[in-house]
């Protein structure tokens, strides 16, 4: 009799250590590394104080973009994606595969990783953008007004992701932000969400100087899906 309760509490004591060290690892360990995932979407949204041109942007009443904006705002595009080269392959990849599993079964690990993954390229892509920015003398308010601008005249709306709300919400408990946010970017990247209709009054010239960069809006629209 003694050695058999000797045996159960052992089997007890090996279970609960078992328990511990599989809550360590798929669950504490997998949580830690969500937490500093949270943070690091806050930090994407202090990079743009990084931006070296801050004056004040007064966008044109009739919403026409110059020949020298949609040169810059190509050059910035050009540059980003000459920086990231096969990141963006796989930041596109990322993003739709955890949009595509939404509703799946996956282990906590999983999802932790892929997130994190995620937003680490998206970190590269947002330090590239910043130095683009520069060299091209762009502030934030001129880049967005100028972006916005140019996909419209190309037919596609993109996101405007604003990381420090994302990370508000998710250490708020709403961890469906990060989700959603995954979810736009990528119906935006799929053109999914169109804006070349008649009653927009999109300026014709706006599209013509446009045109000639239509081929590469599927390649840029990956960054432009996150806000960059």
């Amino acid at each position: 009799m003694k050695k058999l309760v000797i045996g159960c509490g052992l089997a007890l004591v090996l279970f609960a250590i078992a328990g511990s060290v599989g809550f360590y690892y798929f669950v504490y360990r997998p949580a830690q590394a969500f937490l500093a995932s949270v943070s690091q979407i806050g930090e994407l949204a202090e990079l743009d104080a990084k931006v070296t041109n801050t004056q004040a942007f007064t966008a044109p009443a009739d919403d026409t973009l110059s020949e020298a904006q949609v040169r810059r705002f190509v050059a910035v595009q050009e540059g980003l994606h000459a920086r990231m080269g096969t990141r963006a392959t796989e930041l596109q990849a990322k993003y739709k595969a955890i949009d595509e599993r939404q509703d799946s079964s996956v282990a906590i690990t999983e999802v932790v990783g892929a997130y994190r993954d995620l937003l680490g390229i998206i970190s590269e892509a947002k330090v590239a953008q910043i130095e683009a920015l520069n060299a091209q003398s762009f502030s934030l308010d001129e880049y967005t007004w100028v972006k916005t601008r140019f996909y419209e005249a190309a037919g596609v709306s993109v996101t405007g992701i604003d990381f420090r709300e994302v990370a508000s919400k998710v250490k708020d408990g709403n961890i469906g932000a990060l989700q959603e946010m995954v979810t736009n970017a990528s119906e935006a990247a799929s053109g999914a969400q169109t804006t070349d209709t008649p009653e927009l009054g999109i300026p014709e010239a706006n599209k013509a100087l446009v045109a000639p960069f239509k081929d590469k809006v599927s390649t840029w629209m990956v960054y432009g899906a996150f806000g960059l």
